[in-house]
Formats: C-alpha cells, structure tokens, sequence
C-alpha cells in the first residue's frame, strides 16, 4: 500500500519495458531470498523487497494495455489481465503445496522465483512497442509527479474509486481468507475438503473478470458511452455480491452455500473489471497509472480490513454469520457512494 503511489508514479514516467522487467527481476529474487531466510529478520526483509517489486505490476500492465488499446477495446485484456490473479489463487495451492510436500517449503519459494527471473528475461527481449496513434495527442506541458498527484487527489472521483475498490478487495479478501476456515468451522469439512472447495469460489472469480470485459465491450458496442459501458456492470456486479454474501451463512446446506459464494465472487470479479477499466477512462492517458494507485491504496485498506474485522467478529460472536453480513453492509454502503457520485462517471 505504502508503495503504490510512487510506484503509479513511476508507471506514468519510465518505459513500460524497463520498468515491468525490474519489477519482475526483483520479485523473482525476493521469491528466492524468502527460500534462503534463516531468521525472521530476513524474512520480513525478504517480504517485504517482495511487495517493492510487485507494486508496480498491475499499474504498468494497466498502463500497457492502454496503449495498445483504445477505450473502446480495452475491457477484454483489462479483464483477462485481472482474472490471474484469481487464476493463481486456483492454481497455487495444489501445485506450491504439491512441491512443498515432495520437496520442501523453501524449494516452493525458489520455482516462484526462479520462474519469475526467466519470465522477467523473456518479457525484456520479446516486449514490442505499441503501433504510433492514428491521430497524434496535441501537446500538453508534462507535470511534475507532485502536480500531478496533488490534481488528482483533488478530484472527488478519485476518492470515490478508491473507496469502491476497497469494497472490492474487501469481498475477495473476505473469501480468500477465511474460506477454509469457514468450511472446516462451519461446514465441518477436513482440511482437504476445505481446500478444494475453496479453489471453486475463486475459480468463479476468475471466469467473472473475463466475462465483465466481454460485457464492457458488448455494451460499448451499442449506444453506451465507454464510462457507462464500465459503470453498468461494476454497480451490478457488487450489488450481486452483496446480496449472494448475505446469504452464504444463511444456506441450509453446503452446495448451496457454495453455490453462493460462487456467485458472490463471479460478480466480484466483474465489477473489478468495470472499475478497473473506468479507471482508464475517467483521466488523461498520461495519469492512468497514477489513477489506478490511487484505487489500489483504497483496495489495500480493504485487504487489510478483512481478515481483520473477519477475525475479530468471529472471535467475538463465534461464527461467520456477522461476519459475512457485516461484509455485504459495507459493500451496500460503497455502493451508496458510487451512486450518489454517479454524475461524475457517466457522461
């Protein structure tokens, strides 16, 4: 969180290749410091060099892909972009924890790392730029990076994009969490059990991103302006998610619960699509990556919130069900603020 700003910043002033191949080299060799560590010191130090390098992931890809794309075109790779995250939640526990038992857990650490170096290499020598515009932007005098924050910290939009991300996350974080801990609780499942039904609500994740920027695109295909094209779909998709968390603990039986959970984070993955994408397209093209900071700072609050309200509440009360209604509440009440904002999105 401490680190998306100025790594914003950064994607906005240094070359898209340059600056995503030292992202990559350096999580790659944090992956790798993280097998070595034999205190907690080094540890800590090495997860932490491991967020320095992936701050400016998703905001330099953002970045990329708008200039590769125009507005109208760029809902489907956004999309697809953000659906691996949740494609590496899927995949992560079953295959590090196949490694792990076979082999150790530092050697989990070393294929990531290893892995992430040979992809930063490859990325480095085979990135293109993207083709010249058809029509040149008229010249405008370059900000400085504290001009430019101080502008966009200024807009009430960014405010209200920061907080709707962190409903977001908030939801995702929610379930990436507790969702074992749910299914062995309250669900009175083994380990294994739990591990894998969890993998199924984040693979809904996954298959919702893609799925929001075909429906981004769809309807900026009709009459919809590009913003109401993002802003339809990202009101929807946490309104469904609201509901269907609501009703998680309230299902009598598992499947049912599951199914909800699915659908929760199926819909959550949509609407993080539709706020990604209108971040895009709500400032210059220039502040794009700047923007997209500023919605991850609120998105990190609400990472960090979950877990810890979560736990709190269930320690407290002895089961999930506050929790997950305390989740859905707060998810009504960022949509309430982008509702009552919506003049500004919609255009």
């Amino acid at each position: 969180m401490v680190c998306q700003i100025p790594a914003g910043l950064a994607a906005d002033r240094i070359k898209a290749r340059s600056l995503l191949t030292g992202c990559l080299m350096v999580w790659g060799l944090a992956q790798l410091l993280t097998a070595w560590a034999s205190n907690a010191s080094t540890l800590v130090a090495a997860r932490c060099l491991l967020a320095l390098g992936e701050a400016p992931l998703f905001l330099v890809g953002t970045k990329i892909i708008t200039a590769w794309y125009n507005s109208a075109e760029r809902a489907v790779p956004i999309g697809l972009f953000n659906a691996s995250s949740s494609l590496g939640q899927v995949l992560a526990p079953a295959l590090l924890g196949l490694i792990a038992h076979q082999f150790g857990w530092r050697s989990m650490f070393c294929t990531l790392g290893g892995l992430c170096i040979l992809l930063s290499l490859t990325w480095g020598m085979f990135y293109q730029k993207p083709p010249p515009p058809e029509h040149e932007p008229v010249a405008k005098p370059k900000q400085t990076a504290r001009q430019e924050l101080t502008f966009l910290l200024a807009q009430r939009v960014s405010w209200v994009m920061a907080i709707g991300c962190a409903s977001i996350i908030y939801l995702q974080w929610l379930y990436s969490a507790w969702l074992p801990t749910y299914f062995q609780t309250a669900r009175h499942m083994n380990a294994a059990q739990a591990g894998f039904l969890s993998s199924i609500p984040q693979l809904a994740g996954f298959f919702g991103s893609l799925i929001g920027g075909v429906i981004i695109k769809f309807l900026g295909e009709t009459d919809y302006t590009p913003s109401r094209a993002c802003y339809q779909p990202l009101i929807m998709g946490l309104l469904i998610a609201a509901v269907a968390t609501a009703a998680v603990p309230l299902c009598p039986t598992t499947l049912l619960s599951l199914v909800c959970m699915a659908i929760a984070l199926f819909a959550t993955g949509i609407a993080m699509t539709g706020s990604w994408t209108l971040g895009t397209i709500v400032v210059a093209e220039e502040s794009i990556a700047t923007m997209e900071a500023i919605q991850n700072v609120g998105g990190s609050l609400g990472g960090a919130l979950s877990p810890l309200l979560t736990g709190f509440i269930i320690q407290h009360t002895g089961s999930f069900t506050l929790a997950m209604e305390a989740g859905s509440m707060i998810t009504f009440f960022c949509i309430s603020i982008y509702m009552i904002e919506r003049s500004r999105f919609i255009n």
